[in-house]
């Protein structure tokens, strides 16, 4: 339910969303195929899954910058922003604050050859 109405958040900000994935194990896959040019990501997925350990072995193959959005921002912040080319972004998530983060994503894609920009 959460994950859909941040779906819906993106999309008002006029970004399109790729996919949307409930484990660990998928979250990996999508990133490596899909290739975003950002990631929303939960530090908890379904079935149990950590969001941090999936952005860990995410980061191992690709440096596509990474959005936390969560309820446990005080006691994860160090852990979270420890990754390279990670924000943060509490919940609940308020457009504004996705949209900054959105928009760091998209500085970043600007600077990458080869790599399409965030469509808007």
């Amino acid at each position: 339910m959460i994950a859909w109405a941040l779906v819906d958040t993106v999309r008002e900000l006029g970004w399109k969303v790729c996919a949307t994935v409930r484990t660990q194990e998928a979250a990996v896959e999508s990133a490596s195929q899909l290739k975003p040019d950002a990631i929303l990501m939960d530090y908890r997925l379904g079935d149990g899954g950590d969001g941090l350990a999936a952005a860990r072995r995410i980061r191992e193959v690709t440096d596509i910058p990474i959005i936390f959005c969560t309820a446990y921002v005080a006691g994860l912040r160090p852990e979270m922003l420890s990754l390279p080319r990670a924000q943060l972004v509490a919940k609940p998530v308020r457009p504004s604050s996705l949209r900054e983060a959105l928009a760091w994503a998209t500085d970043i894609a600007k600077l990458e050859e080869g790599r399409p920009q965030l469509t808007r």
